[in-house]
């Protein structure tokens, strides 16, 4: 911790913004009674997946606000994928086992317009649709 002109856990807290350490008596406290209430991870949840939360995190991205609704219950991986779009970096969801993909703003998950839908392909290819009665 003496890096960079950190020296002691209270100038440590200051630097990053945060009121409670994370391996403090307090943060632990809250952290064991946010899981308590929420034991499963609010995004599965979401999408429909019971899975148990492990991390406790700040969904306004304020390490200082440590209100009640200011804390979310999330498994760890959900977690990692909130804190690397909050810093910037690309998050890759994957598929499900049907092929589609996980995350929710992708295109195909949003609600299509009625534009997007007169457009929507039937299934017929061009070519099969010109062989009308061929055998």
């Amino acid at each position: 911790m003496k890096a960079r002109g950190i020296k002691t856990l209270k100038q440590k807290q200051q630097a990053n913004g945060r009121t409670l350490a994370l391996d403090g008596a307090a943060w632990r406290k809250l952290r064991a009674s946010v899981l308590a209430e929420e034991p499963l991870c609010r995004h599965c949840r979401d999408a429909g997946r019971a899975t148990p939360a492990t991390d406790v995190d700040h969904i306004n991205d304020d390490p200082s606000d440590n209100s009640r609704d200011n804390l979310q219950s999330l498994c760890h991986e959900c977690h990692s994928r909130k804190t690397n779009a909050d810093m910037g970096r690309r998050v890759t969801y994957g598929c499900d086992v049907d092929g589609m993909p996980l995350d929710p703003s992708h295109p195909w998950n949003l609600e299509k317009s009625p534009e997007a839908e007169s457009h929507k392909p039937t299934g017929k290819s061009s070519a099969n649709a010109n062989r009308k009665n061929e055998p």
